[in-house]
């Protein structure tokens, strides 16, 4: 087993960003590090250059003077005119190994990467430059959502075609639940990612966001309700087809339990604090911390709180049984609905 956590591996805390996204990458894929070694470092592999291209643009975005992110969007443009990484370039291992990994095959689904990775760096470049993130409408809003995290998501790796064409609307899904998630550490940024058409109808002012006094608004309060109870469940139907896929491959299926264990952990303490953004992160750092030690002990604490497999010769299929082992206590997780201290009442798998 690797003494390395993923957010070392994918760079994390690597450059000037909004934050340092060490513990958000934990709480989004700390189980990817319980893949099979090699599904293990192509997920990786693509995480870090999700990672790398966003931090990079958010280097820009906060110093106004940066180029970070336009030399990278220079070196991309140069693989896909030539074939080969830019002999010059900062990130030249980067590209050589996506040169290696989409440019050496004709295989469709290398050209449905190439193509997604291509709308991702386009839609960072637009977004990030110029500040460009306030939204007039819901529509314009969803366009956001759809251009960055629904485009991420289909580069990543072990998905068919077919399944590629439909995960972008759960990649929507859990780019729409980080906002929630990040909503004061945004505004202290001078970010707010809520469309003004719905701030407007709530009576809630951005400034408001902005300034950490939003939760005082008699308005907030029905505002968040409406996210949650209203606008969620929309996005979700439009997800269905791929969170009921009934052959997602095996590490696919760890993300989506995943996922769906992180998405009721955030609405859950979103209800505690009784929607204030401004206690969330506190208390749901926290949760997130002690969750990581309830599921993954051998990893993040403990390991009598129960026994997960340990390093050496793994096969294949002793992994999937690891990985059904995290499943089921996503699950335990999603319908416990209470405190994950229920999980000990089942023994931990």
């Amino acid at each position: 087993m690797s003494t390395l956590s993923l957010s070392q591996l994918v760079g994390s805390s690597h450059y000037l960003a909004i934050a340092d996204d060490a513990l958000k990458d934990e709480d989004n894929a700390a189980w990817v590090m319980e893949l099979e070694l090699e599904v293990r470092q192509e997920w990786i592999e693509r995480i870090s250059w999700i990672r790398l291209a966003d931090r990079l643009a958010e280097s820009d975005l906060l110093d106004p003077h940066g180029s970070e992110f336009q030399r990278f969007q220079d070196g991309w443009k140069w693989l896909m005119a030539t074939g080969q990484a830019q002999p010059v370039s900062g990130h030249r291992k980067v590209f050589e190994a996506i040169r290696d990994r989409w440019f050496c095959n004709t295989e469709p689904v290398d050209q449905l990467s190439i193509s997604s990775w291509n709308r991702y760096l386009n839609a960072l470049e637009r977004y990030h430059h110029n500040n460009n993130l306030v939204f007039d409408t819901l529509d314009q809003f969803e366009s956001m959502l759809e251009e960055l995290a629904a485009s991420f998501f289909q580069v990543l790796p072990f998905l068919p075609a077919h399944q590629r064409r439909i995960v972008g609307a759960f990649g929507m899904v859990d780019q729409f639940y980080n906002i929630l998630r990040d909503l004061r550490e945004d505004a202290k940024q001078g970010i707010c990612y809520l469309p003004t058409e719905v701030l407007d109808r709530f009576g809630v002012s951005r400034t408001e966001i902005l300034e950490l006094r939003a939760y005082n608004n008699p308005g907030y309060r029905s505002m968040m309700q409406f996210w949650i109870y209203d606008y969620l469940p929309q996005l979700y139907r439009k997800a269905y087809p791929f969170i009921l896929s009934p052959d997602l491959h095996p590490s696919w299926q760890m993300l989506r339990d995943w996922s769906l264990n992180r998405y009721k952990r955030i609405e859950r303490i979103l209800r505690r604090c009784d929607y204030d953004y401004t206690r969330f992160p506190q208390v749901y750092w926290q949760e997130v911390q002690r969750d990581l030690v309830l599921i993954l002990p051998a990893r993040f604490g403990n390991p009598s709180y129960c026994h997960l497999p340990k390093g050496g010769n793994r096969g294949y299929s002793t992994k999937l049984t690891s990985i059904s082992s995290l499943s089921r206590k996503c699950k335990l997780f999603q319908f416990a609905k209470q405190e994950p201290n229920v999980l000990m009442e089942f023994g931990c798998g």
